[in-house]
């Protein structure tokens, strides 16, 4: 069976989602995104409403001043009311929709992400029957369902702020500021409306995304069984990772910590192992010349160790083993004296 005809029945690994992050392949949420920054914006208006209402009332109370000026005075006092109304409520505006816009890309990517992948040329991007697979998609149903849902809600949502308040907007004109704080409120009402129901579509969209990226990145077991050999390796370079361990493990521990008994010679020291029951013969686990043998002395000395001074078998002993090996028999005789001194056989 091929991987194109094979089911996706198996979970994405950690390996897969991983190197389709380096490529810019994440669940992109826009309406979250989107949702979060219209959150921040409304937020920011009904926080600072108070304050643009006075600069909306202060301006519409300032025509009636600027008639009796001369046209110079009155379009110069214009500008500076207008300016001052823009960096008032546009500006510090602007500033939340970018700090929120930021801060929701990356709590929905789960951090910074950043590749060129995607900016790649792809002839599958303009293939027309991978444009038509992706038209009967899971995820273009789902867009198109989630698209009738928020034209749904956003339609029933101003209607009824329409409808609530059309007569006080018709009636405005005639009214003068007494409504203005009537249409001030209700629009702040369909602030907090329009806030809930955003945060709840752009989270449920989010989760959907996520949802829908975990679905499409799903794995065949040819893939889960490739990715398993890549990781670990072929049997034949298992084995061999088994027997260099098994190897690595059935050798004794070295150092001089690991010693019972200690031969010291003329700038030489060697160290042997003998516990009864444990080996059968005394091991070397330790050997040095020079400045570190001095130093493996003192090692010695301070774990309390069986010192013996022999410079020739210490000198052929340094000579003619290597760490971890039994010592030979020709040994045998003077080292089994020393244990037996030292109360170690």
């Amino acid at each position: 069976m091929s991987d194109t005809s094979e089911e996706k029945s198996h979970a994405a690994t950690p390996k897969k989602l991983s190197e389709a992050r380096k490529k810019g392949q994440i669940p992109r949420s826009s309406d979250f995104v989107r949702a979060a920054a219209t959150c921040a914006g409304l937020g920011y208006l009904w926080l600072r409403g108070s304050v643009i209402e006075d600069k909306c009332k202060e301006a519409l109370l300032l025509t009636d001043k600027l008639q009796n000026l001369s046209f110079n005075l009155a379009v110069r006092q214009a500008l500076v009311l207008l300016v001052e109304l823009t960096l008032v409520t546009v500006g510090p505006l602007l500033s939340v929709l970018f700090c929120a816009v930021i801060l929701a890309g990356l709590l929905a990517n789960r951090g910074f992400v950043f590749s060129l992948e995607p900016m790649k040329p792809n002839l599958e991007k303009i293939n027309p029957f991978q444009w038509l697979k992706r038209l009967g998609s899971a995820r273009s149903v789902v867009e198109v369902v989630k698209t009738q849902f928020k034209v749904l809600v956003l339609s029933g949502t101003f209607s009824l702020f329409l409808f609530g308040l059309w007569k006080t907007m018709v009636y405005l004109p005639l009214c003068g500021m007494g409504c203005f704080g009537v249409v001030f409120t209700g629009v702040r009402q369909l602030i907090g409306i329009g806030v809930g129901a955003l945060l709840i579509g752009g989270l449920i969209d989010l989760l959907l995304q996520r949802a829908l990226y975990l679905r499409e990145m799903r794995m065949t077991t040819t893939e889960i069984t490739r990715e398993v050999k890549e990781q670990q390796g072929t049997p034949e370079l298992k084995g061999e990772r088994r027997r260099i361990r098994n190897e690595m493990a059935s050798e004794p521990p070295l150092g001089v910590h690991r010693a019972t008994l200690v031969y010291r010679g003329t700038a030489t020291l060697v160290g042997l192992r003998y516990v009864r029951g444990e080996t059968g013969v005394p091991i070397l686990v330790c050997r040095a010349e020079g400045e570190a043998a001095s130093h493996m002395l003192r090692e010695a000395q301070a774990l309390r160790l069986k010192i013996v001074d022999d410079h020739v078998l210490a000198h052929q002993l340094i000579s003619t083993m290597k760490l971890g090996n039994a010592i030979p028999m020709q040994y045998f005789e003077p080292i089994a004296r020393a244990l037996l001194a030292a109360g170690l056989a």
